[in-house]
């Protein structure tokens, strides 16, 4: 039962993101750098 309710938690988050790069990006700067954050990803793609 945990893991079924493990697995909805981590699609219903990736859902909401719906973008790999940015929460990569904010995972490693943080969302203080929310202004910044939109500019890194463009430099490194």
């Amino acid at each position: 039962m945990d893991n079924g309710m493990k697995r909805k938690h981590t699609n219903k988050h990736k859902t909401l993101n719906h973008n790999p790069q940015a929460e990569s990006v904010k995972a490693v700067f943080g969302e203080p750098k929310a202004k910044d954050s939109e500019f890194i990803p463009k430099t490194f793609d």
